[in-house]
């Protein structure tokens, strides 16, 4: 009886099939009156029932009827449900024809030119890329070079200037000594020696610091006693730091030598030179009465060690390039003892730098690798 009512109910809508559907039962009392294939088909579509058993369960919530529409690249199913009664739903779905087969030989045959010419465009792509990658080597070699071309040019400067200092004074001293009267002469010529010998001490720095510089830093770690070590640093300088007035402290984190102690943690003959460059452009630039502080702490797997000061600072347009060759704000100053600390900390996996959070006087801190 149910099934006559929906066959009934469908036979003026070609292609509907349809049924009946509740939560106990499922789908029941199908139809399809309009289908042109061979007998009757009496069996609701399997692939389909999951679907319809959703949209008429919502209906049954809902109390309305629902439409939905499944695209397919062929066809389309198209399903619809409405409330029969409380418990009831009916159903229907139809397959509405998609794209022709003949369209979609033709779309096949559209897409596979177009991946071809994909194909094609990626490979020219690849090529092009290839060639731009050579010629951005090409290009990153040159500007390499040019900025090392520029690079040693202001090094080339820089040593002019340093080098013609001394030189000028030295000429100037000899030149006075040798106008002088005879009465003098005895007197400039001995002051021009005397002048003439600090002169070329400054030369001599300048070369060994450049030296020093063209060599490559091999460290040769080695087991430091922290403490002891630092304070060999300290009492190096205590005499000049006397003499200028100037409190020379050490500020060792607590503990922290006892940790250290028989471990490899670095050159200590490169570390000194380091050490030794910073305290006296420490000293340099405090005036009497002020403080130099050289320190060590232990901040996760590094060892930090800084040199402090509340002297005048590091000038603002220095900052950026301090630790480049040649670039000093101290009279008589090379400007390598800085390039000589990163050469050397670099060489040991470390780093130095200067703590732009310092409000009086300069800090520099180097960081090691804690082994």
């Amino acid at each position: 009886m149910e099934r006559a009512i929906v066959d009934m109910a469908l036979r003026e809508d070609i292609g509907f099939e349809g049924g009946l559907w509740t939560p106990q039962r499922g789908a029941y009392a199908y139809a399809f009156p309009t289908y042109d294939g061979s007998g009757t088909k009496d069996d609701a579509p399997a692939a389909e029932l999951q679907r319809i058993a959703a949209l008429a369960q919502q209906t049954l919530t809902t109390g309305k009827s629902l439409q939905e529409v499944r695209p397919g690249l062929r066809e389309a199913v198209v399903y619809g449900t409405c409330p029969v009664s409380d418990s009831v739903a009916g159903w229907t779905l139809t397959r509405v024809a998609g794209m022709a087969d003949g369209a979609l030989n033709h779309l096949t045959l559209a897409v596979s030119l177009l991946l071809g010419s994909l194909v094609l465009a990626g490979a020219w792509f690849a090529f092009l890329l290839m060639r731009w990658g050579r010629e951005a080597q090409r290009l990153s070699a040159l500007l390499a070079n040019n900025e090392r071309m520029a690079t040693l040019g202001s090094l080339a400067a820089g040593l002019a200037h340093e080098i013609r200092n001394p030189l000028g004074t030295i000429r100037m001293k000899v030149d006075n000594a040798l106008a002088a009267p005879e009465a003098l002469r005895a007197v400039r010529s001995s002051a021009a020696l005397r002048t003439t010998l600090l002169q070329v001490q400054r030369l001599e720095t300048l070369v060994a610091s450049l030296l020093a510089l063209t060599q490559p830093f091999h460290p040769k770690r080695a087991p430091v006693e922290l403490g002891d070590w630092l304070d060999k640093r300290r009492l190096d300088h205590a005499e000049a730091a006397s003499e200028l007035g100037v409190t020379l402290a050490l500020d060792i984190e607590p503990g922290l030598d006892a940790a250290a102690r028989n471990v490899a943690l670095f050159d200590p003959e490169q570390l000194a030179r380091v050490i030794d460059n910073l305290l006296s452009n420490a000293l340099a630039h405090t005036t009497a009465g002020g403080q130099v502080t050289l320190g060590a702490a232990r901040q996760g797997d590094l060892l930090q060690l800084w040199v402090a000061d509340n002297g005048s600072g590091v000038a603002a347009p220095l900052r950026a390039t301090l630790f480049d060759p040649l670039v000093t704000g101290r009279e008589g100053g090379t400007g390598l003892g800085l390039a000589v600390v990163r050469e050397v900390l670099q060489a040991h996996g470390g780093r130095a730098l200067l703590d732009e959070t310092c409000a009086i006087g300069t800090r520099i801190n180097m960081e090691l690798p804690w082994p």
